[in-house]
C-alpha cells in the first residue's frame, strides 16, 4: 500500500510539472438577486468575469470563462459541474470572480485557488478539489458606484494585480 501511494505521488508530481501551465478556469457567480429598478447582477458578474478571463488571455494564459446565473438553485451541483469542467479542460487553477452587494457595500472580488487532485480508494485520482486561496484582491465601493461602474476596467486592474503576484 505504501509503495502504491509513493508511486501515485510521484506520478502526480511528474504530471503536475509536465502540465504546470495548464489552464485557468475563471468562474463567476453573483450573490444578489436582481430587484426591479436595481442593477442586473448577472450582467455585472458576467462582464467582470469575461474581462478577467480576457486579461489573463492577453497575458498568454490559457483561460476559460464560465459563469453561472444568480438563479442557480443548487450550489453543490454547480460546484461539481465546475470541477468536472476544470478537469475536462485540464485546468490547474481556478480564478473566482464576483460582484455583489454586502450590507450596503459594493464588492468586487477576485480569488485564485489551486485545483488539486482528489484521491479515491487505492490512491487513484478521481477528480479535482479546490485548495486554499493563493491570492485574493477586493475592491469595496459605495453602493451608488454600481450605476456608473465599469466592471471591465476594475477587472483589468484586479487581473493585473493577480498576474503581478503569479508571474510564471
Amino acid at each position: 500500500m505504501r509503495r502504491e501511494l509513493i508511486a501515485a505521488a510521484l506520478a502526480l508530481l511528474c504530471a503536475s510539472s509536465a502540465q504546470a501551465d495548464g489552464c485557468t478556469l475563471v468562474f463567476g457567480q453573483g450573490r444578489n438577486a436582481t430587484q426591479p429598478g436595481g442593477p442586473d447582477w448577472d450582467d455585472l458578474n458576467q462582464r467582470f468575469n469575461a474581462a478577467v478571463a480576457g486579461a489573463l488571455q492577453a497575458d498568454g494564459r490559457n483561460a476559460h470563462a464560465l459563469d453561472a446565473s444568480i438563479r442557480q438553485i443548487d450550489p453543490q451541483a454547480a460546484g461539481r459541474a465546475l470541477l468536472a469542467e476544470a478537469d475536462r479542460l485540464g485546468c490547474h487553477t481556478l480564478v473566482e470572480t464576483t460582484v455583489f452587494d454586502d450590507a450596503g457595500t459594493l464588492v468586487l472580488r477576485l480569488r485564485a485557488y489551486p485545483l488539486l487532485p482528489q484521491l479515491g480508494d487505492g490512491a487513484a485520482i478521481v477528480g479535482l478539489r479546490i485548495g486554499a486561496p493563493l491570492f485574493v484582491t477586493q475592491r469595496d465601493l459605495a453602493p451608488a458606484a454600481v450605476r456608473r461602474m465599469q466592471p471591465e476596467l476594475l477587472a483589468a486592474q484586479m487581473a493585473a494585480d493577480y498576474l503581478q503576484h503569479d508571474r510564471r
